[in-house]
């Protein structure tokens, strides 16, 4: 054969070897949620992550709200959140995982349970390596008529359409907590309403994390995968009112065939240390799962 044959091999054998090593990629990606690879497969050509802030974005985000809600240790950073990281995590160390905490309905005005929960959170992410993100929902979301002055997430059929709206504010603390060493992989605990919201986030696939935790809520139907089935535990309780809402989207998974698994308590309707405990022991499961791909 000439050369110029052998040179149109040898082009066409390199172009197929890379069709094929980025549709196994993709394949990866859709059923885990990871890219496979490293250096320019993850940093240059194939990169899906989230783009570079542009100028007037930056100072979108020097510019957004903060809330004054945050609890001891955690600070109240552009766009709504309360972020703390491990004291190491600007250190040129690897990108800290981050944890996003999702808050159950709550009173502005009256909100030292709520900052207990955020708090207690914060101190069980940070002891394990993690930083810790707490976003807020909106006064006025919630359904019931009592709750009107109250702060709450989407979780029913009846407001769910406001919840991308509700991600694409995120965009800013998201930011501010990647420059602050968080850039690691993101897992989302959601408490009671924030419970049905991550929920949503997760069978909507609205939000991209490497493992839910729904803890004390129930199923917004239709619980139905929209993209890929990430690995979700269930916290729930005998003593809890919404336990009939946890075991129903506990069968509505099940018969969804998407896999997850069940932590039981005793008590009532609250976010005890022992559910945390075993929220950050699941993410950490995932993230030594995730090490090992």
């Amino acid at each position: 054969m000439k050369r110029r044959g052998w040179m149109t091999v040898a082009a066409l054998t390199v172009i197929l070897g890379l069709a094929l090593g980025f549709a196994g990629r993709r394949g990866h990606h859709a059923r885990t949620g990871e890219w496979l690879g490293g250096s320019w497969l993850t940093e240059g050509w194939f990169e899906e992550g989230e783009p570079e802030l542009d100028a007037s974005e930056l100072l979108a985000i020097q510019n957004a709200p903060t809330v004054r809600w945050c609890a001891p240790g955690l600070e109240a950073i552009p766009g709504g959140g309360c972020f703390a990281a491990p004291a190491t995590a600007r250190e040129g160390n690897r990108p800290r995982p981050l944890v996003i905490y999702l808050h159950g309905i709550f009173d502005p005005a009256a909100a030292s349970e709520e900052l207990s929960r955020q708090a207690r959170v914060a101190d069980r992410a940070l002891s394990l390596g993690f930083a810790v993100l707490a976003l807020h929902g909106h006064v006025g979301q919630c359904s019931a008529p009592e709750y009107a002055t109250r702060v709450c997430w989407p979780s029913n059929e009846r407001n769910e359409g406001a919840g991308p709206s509700y991600v694409a504010e995120w965009k800013a603390p998201l930011a501010v907590a990647k420059q602050r060493g968080a850039g690691g992989r993101r897992y989302v605990l959601g408490f009671s309403n924030g419970g049905y919201f991550a929920g949503l986030l997760a069978e909507r696939a609205w939000f991209d994390a490497g493992a839910f935790v729904i803890a004390r809520a129930g199923p917004v139907e239709p619980v139905r995968p929209t993209g890929w089935k990430a690995p979700l535990l269930l916290t729930l309780s005998d003593g809890d009112p919404s336990r009939d809402e946890m075991v129903k989207l506990d069968e509505e998974l099940a018969r969804g065939d998407w896999a997850h698994e069940r932590f039981v308590a005793k008590g009532g309707h609250a976010l005890p240390d022992g559910d945390i405990d075993a929220a950050m022991a699941f993410f950490v499961r995932q993230e030594r799962e995730t090490a090992k791909r």
